[in-house]
């Protein structure tokens, strides 16, 4: 994925194109407590280093996994909650 952060200079023209790093930068916005991005090299290998505790991970991704839950309840009618 390193290259993926790699500046071009070009304008992406046309509807945006949904990737890994954006998929997983959307699900990062819905993680209660510190705000962990996606968006550059940096970011990426603050969360490798952050994978290295195996402990630390399981509960970051079950706090991913709460708040992804979360977000689509909030978004679906309340009819259908019920």
């Amino acid at each position: 994925m390193h290259f993926y952060f790699v500046e071009n200079n070009k304008r992406q023209r046309g509807r945006a194109i949904t990737t890994l790093p954006v998929t997983l930068n959307n699900d990062l916005k819905h993680v209660p407590g510190e705000k962990i991005t996606l968006t550059s090299q940096k970011d990426l290998d603050l969360i490798g280093d952050f994978a290295e505790n195996r402990d630390e991970w399981r509960t970051f991704i079950v706090e991913i996994k709460r708040g992804a839950v979360e977000a689509v309840r909030s978004d679906e009618p309340t009819s259908e909650r019920l």
